[in-house]
């Protein structure tokens, strides 16, 4: 056998693709070489419980991870269904790529065409509940806090025995380890080793983890690598400065020597007698809480010198090194140390403008690791055409943003209103009128306007603003219009004013919509006659003309409720159309 043959038969890049059956078979005479074996438990190389020992001893790092892991905590998550695939592929896109608030705004429009919320799935009670002992909040501290000290953060799923998944349990990085599966990333299982050497399947772990640059046969890329771990001097100096602030508060030793110059006659008896004298006469006494001997002066009789003796804190600067840390750590974690107390960058518009950094640069790319992940482990649970997503705009640092995006939305005509409503997180109407496109002139239905019969009769024209018409080939004089569209409009409806205002008194005539809008301009129109009629009369006959058209061809549907209609009937009535006539 070469050399070049044993070499090749244990490459780890090679030993899944010429497995058989897809089983992983080593058949390498060198059974330990590289580590990475079939089976084989690999463990990281640097010290987990050191770093949790930093984050339960260190105020600075506690202060940042908690910060972070808090904030992330308090985002919802949510089943979605799919409605476009493009869309969905552009919104995740930019949730990626947000640098700022106003592209998270602007996210929320590529989301609503993307996906539609759904209340029936039995994955939402598992993201309200994930086990019995944890809220979705406490859950999410968890995994994204290990994550921040660990570099490495694993969920397990506890199935039942069709497979389903009952519970999500955070397991505690620091017991577990990687079961390789010969290759060079991939994964046969994982330890739990905190009880004994549990063995859980790769297919029942999420594992979130950082990119770790480290790459061997050891399987070091397999785990994340920490941001502590690189931040491992600064968080050393900040451990030895708090140690050396608190030794020097603990052993105080003499802040100094006071002796006698040498023309001076003053041996040990009067230099104890001096000592005696200063703390009887000039030590710190109090009365009433008020101190007796503050600023008085010492008479001495002999000339006295002072050698001090150590450092104070300030001399040795270690509360100019403890800020240089904090800044430092700050940016292992990517916040600004103004939200730290800071004392060199603590104004208001420093705190506001922090805040919104830490949720694009930090909060944002926890929530997409953790919702990519959620999707990847649970694409066979809830199916094709369905997807887990978070709800950032819980946080009231966007509600500027959020109204900057209600702005734009009330300029966007070509998006619906319930599209609109769903972008700024509101239920959605069910009057199907809420489902149409209106376009500026008028605000009216699309498909009750006409394009110009051809453009070249607008060019021969010489004019190309010319307003669309409802007849083709010539423009209607207003009375012409006026007399074509109310005879439709009666045509059309078959209430009369009495008959509508007496149903828009009934609870039936809610069931549908609580938008009333519908019933009371089918109400003026009825109450005027032809000569009363106005152009925004005329409008609104074309939309009750347009929508009773289309909605008579619907399914009629079963009872909104015990006696009454269906919803097609009722927004039927509510536009002054009754079918059962």
């Amino acid at each position: 056998m070469k050399l070049t043959d044993i070499f090749g038969a244990i490459n780890p890049f090679n030993q899944k693709a010429q497995a058989p059956n897809g089983m992983i078979q080593v058949t390498s005479p060198f059974a330990d070489f590289g580590g990475l074996l079939a089976g084989r438990t690999l463990y990281p190389e640097f010290n987990q419980r050191k770093l949790l020992n930093d984050y339960d001893n260190n105020s600075e790092v506690n202060a940042i991870i908690k910060r972070i892991s808090k904030t992330v905590s308090t985002v919802p998550f949510y089943v979605y269904k799919v409605k476009d695939k493009k869309s969905l592929t552009r919104y995740a896109a930019l949730t990626k790529n947000s640098t700022t608030t106003q592209d998270l705004a602007k996210a929320e429009l590529m989301r609503v065409k993307a996906v539609s919320e759904i209340a029936d799935s039995p994955l939402n009670s598992l993201l309200e509940k994930p086990n019995e002992y944890q809220s979705l909040s406490e859950f999410i501290e968890s995994v994204i806090g290990y994550k921040l000290i660990c570099g490495n953060s694993f969920v397990w799923a506890n199935r039942l025995e069709n497979g389903k998944v009952q519970e999500l349990v955070v397991l505690p990085p620091q017991y577990m380890a990687i079961i390789s599966d010969g290759t060079i990333n991939g994964v046969e299982g994982y330890s739990f080793t905190l009880v004994g050497w549990d063995f859980l399947d790769a297919k029942d772990v999420i594992h979130l983890k950082y990119f770790n640059p480290y790459f061997d046969t050891n399987g070091s890329q397999l785990y994340g690598l920490s941001p502590l771990q690189a931040a491992y001097r600064t968080v050393q100096r900040s451990n030895d400065a708090k140690d050396t602030s608190v030794g020097m508060l603990q052993n105080q030793g003499p802040k100094g020597i006071l002796y006698a110059d040498e023309s001076n006659n003053f041996g040990q008896e009067e230099a104890g007698k001096l000592k005696e004298d200063f703390y009887n006469q000039y030590g710190t006494k109090s009365q009433g809480q008020i101190v007796q001997n503050a600023g008085k002066i010492l008479i001495a009789g002999a000339k006295l010198g002072w050698v001090n003796m150590g450092l104070s804190p300030i001399d040795l600067q270690l509360l100019e090194s403890e800020k240089v840390t904090l800044r430092e750590l700050c940016n292992v974690y990517g916040v600004n140390s103004a939200l730290f107390n800071d004392p060199d960058n603590k104004t208001y518009n420093n705190m506001k403008e922090a805040k919104k950094e830490m949720l694009t640069q930090v909060v944002l790319p926890e929530l997409v690791a953790l919702r990519d992940a959620f999707n990847r482990f649970f694409a066979a649970e809830i199916g094709q055409g369905y997807y887990i997503d978070f709800d950032i705009t819980v946080f009231p640092e966007l509600q500027e943003d959020m109204k900057e995006l209600s702005g734009i939305l009330s300029q966007s005509w070509w998006i619906t209103p319930n599209e609109k409503r769903a972008a700024m997180r509101y239920d959605t109407s069910a009057d199907p009128a809420m489902d149409e496109i209106f376009i500026p002139a008028g605000y009216l239905p699309i498909d009750e306007l006409t394009m110009l019969q051809d453009p070249r009769d607008a060019q021969q024209q010489g004019d190309y603003n010319i307003p669309p018409v409802k007849n083709e080939g010539f423009f209607l004089s207003k009375s012409e219009k006026l007399d074509e569209v109310y005879s439709k409009y009666k045509s059309v409806t078959n209430m009369g004013y009495a008959e509508l205002e007496a149903w828009s008194k009934t609870e039936c005539s809610k069931k549908a919509s609580l938008d009333r809008a519908p019933i009371e301009r089918n109400l003026r129109l009825l109450s005027k006659s032809k000569e009363e009629w106005t152009s925004k009369d005329i409008e609104d006959a074309n939309r009750t003309i347009s929508f009773v058209s289309r909605m008579k061809g619907a399914e009629q549907g079963e009872p909104a409720s015990e006696g009454c209609p269906s919803k097609r009937d009722i927004s039927l009535k509510n536009w002054a159309y009754d079918p059962s006539k």
